[in-house]
């Protein structure tokens, strides 16, 4: 299969990899990956790299790997939804057994609830068997894992009686299998809701993460603000609230937290940027570009971006979007590296207390 991607079979005969470039650049992906999305950052420095393939569905969605030299080759299929024979991965984690953890999110489908959490089993660095996690989730979409549990945002579960979104966190333990979300948010593994206010982009709950004091980080896309949510130890809300004020960043959507840094990478894909949020809710210009395709390491429409080493790795998902900066897909299709120390200042206060308690 690594032929498919222009890769050579016998890896032991190539020449020694070249260690890559001088940050800005480009991971140029096969045509075949047309719609990259999101990451799992392996201990070695690989990454694993979800790819939908919306733009292109003629091509089944794949998980691919991106080796610490940027050396990129397939790492596996995944199996085909039984109802709407796609699949269609978006978040993606690893979890400390190996496993990876990834939302298949069925929205090119009509019918609802047709969207699952999925773990592929992985054996000395290698795919094996694909398991269903949960199934009935309507709109899957970012991936955390704490703790023994998996964590998984569900887009757009619901409407309020004035139109605002309704969306979700659920969470299940590491080994739960085979389960069936009841619709509705009307289900025993459901943990918080969130509430989008903008109709111009009305999705909810997308990117998600952890910081290293358990408290859990929720992107609300459509309202373009990241929400905290305090857990207790039966993963119930005690507290949730806005950290940054609306208005800064246009759009939320993957998310990744650096201990490091203390700070959230946001990505924004109507803006064409990508934030840093501190804990604290200033909110940090790290790189934004015009419309482009992404050839000389731009940024493209990211969807997320993730952290290896002194460098941010973005995935340009590439799509158009009402409002955004980018206006058309178009190849190559890229993964953009930046440098952590890009981050500079930018003019956006943080919530204030009264704007926290209003969202």
């Amino acid at each position: 299969m690594l032929g498919v991607f222009g890769l050579a079979a016998a890896q032991a005969a190539d020449p020694p990899p070249t260690q890559p470039a001088a940050v800005p650049r480009a991971i140029v992906l096969p045509d075949s990956c047309n719609t990259p999305d999101a990451m799992a950052v392996l201990p070695d420095g690989s990454l694993i790299l979800s790819v939908p393939n919306f733009t292109d569905p003629t091509s089944p969605g794949v998980l691919m790997k991106i080796a610490p030299d940027d050396r990129v080759s397939l790492f596996c299929k995944l199996p085909l939804h039984p109802q709407t024979g796609g699949v269609f991965p978006m978040g993606v984690r690893q979890a400390p057994s190996g496993d990876l953890y990834v939302a298949d999110c069925q929205v090119l489908d009509d019918a609802p609830n047709n969207s699952r959490l999925l773990c592929v089993r992985v054996i000395d660095g290698k795919p094996g068997a694909v398991e269903v996690v949960a199934d009935r989730l309507n709109l899957a979409n970012g991936v955390a894992i704490h703790g023994d549990f998996v964590y998984v945002t569900d887009s757009a579960i619901g409407q309020t009686d004035d139109g605002d979104v309704v969306s979700a966190v659920y969470r299940f333990r590491l080994d739960e299998r085979d389960v069936q979300i009841k619709p509705d948010g009307d289900d025993p593994h459901l943990v918080a809701t969130l509430k989008t206010v903008c109709r111009e982009v009305p999705v909810g709950a997308d990117g998600i993460d952890f910081d290293e004091a358990g408290n859990l980080y929720v992107a609300n896309c459509g309202d373009a603000v990241i929400e905290k949510i305090v857990l207790n130890e039966a993963g119930r809300v005690v507290r949730q609230e806005a950290i940054n004020a609306p208005g800064g960043m246009r759009s939320a959507d993957g998310i990744f937290y650096d201990p490091a840094a203390r700070c959230i990478y946001v990505a924004d894909i109507l803006a064409n940027a990508i934030w840093a949020v501190t804990l604290d809710g200033r909110v940090e210009l790290v790189a934004q570009d015009g419309d482009n395709d992404g050839s000389a390491g731009q940024l493209d429409g990211p969807s997320e971006a993730v952290v290896r080493g002194d460098e941010l790795i973005v995935a340009n998902f590439d799509r158009v979007f009402p409002g955004s900066v980018n206006t058309q897909p178009d190849k190559p299709y890229t993964l953009a590296v930046i440098s952590k120390s890009a981050r500079r200042p930018h003019a956006v206060p943080a919530a204030s207390g009264e704007e926290q308690a209003k969202q």
